[in-house]
């Protein structure tokens, strides 16, 4: 390694040294503003898109959640919503609620539809997981009810088993019935005992417990 004596020598070798890896310096610097002024302008594009969601958010919900409420301008604003601003979570979480009141109504295939719409939209890496886990829960459910036992089990997988909730280990086990898997049944429903907190839940688990062991 060259040892150099005075400041001189010192700068003299710095200012060759960038001169002879300045194209590779200039890379780099291309790359850092590139990234630096991307992300700049998703974040300033991200916030743009939540606040326009976010009107049309509550315009939406009012006209919902009101009795007096004409459908054809609450649907209007769902579907703007879902068009122009899919990804911002306030179009998710009209999906989710819309999703819901179908469900409680039993229309469950307009249902199943919005949670499917819901899943796809938060999927991915800078998808929200909070909503993808209440679309996939309410999928398994939906189908559970349909007695689509396999399809409950495939929007399943995906979850983390030790992170699960009790509900979705209760919800494998019913499909796992279902499919008259009685032995794999047990184990959800065991899991999922282990983890309630709920008396009542607890005591649901213990008869589906009992009934299969039967």
């Amino acid at each position: 390694m060259a040892e150099y004596v005075t400041d001189e020598e010192r700068f003299s070798a710095l200012v060759n040294f960038f001169k002879d890896n300045k194209n590779t310096f200039l890379v780099i610097l291309l790359i850092v503003s590139i990234t630096l002024i991307s992300s700049l302008s998703y974040k300033s594009y991200a916030s743009s898109q939540n606040s326009k969601a976010a009107q049309i958010y509550d315009d939406w919900f009012s006209a919902f959640t009101t009795e007096a409420s004409v459908a054809a301008e609450s649907n209007e604003h769902f579907n703007q919503l879902q068009k122009k601003y899919t990804k911002t979570g306030y179009a998710q979480l009209a999906r989710m609620i819309r999703g819901s009141s179908l469900a409680k109504k039993e229309q469950l295939d307009a249902a199943l539809e919005d949670f499917n719409e819901l899943l796809k939209a938060s999927s991915g890496p800078f998808g929200n997981k909070m909503l993808n886990s209440v679309a996939r829960i309410n999928i398994a459910r939906i189908e559970l009810s349909k007695n689509n036992y396999s399809n409950a089990l495939q929007v399943l997988e995906s979850f983390n088993t030790n992170a699960e909730h009790s509900l979705i280990f209760e919800v494998k086990g019913d499909a796992l019935t279902g499919l008259n898997k009685n032995s794999l049944a047990l184990d959800q429903y065991s899991l999922a005992l282990q983890n309630s907190q709920n008396e009542s839940e607890k005591s649901i688990l213990k008869m589906k417990i009992s009934k299969l062991k039967k």
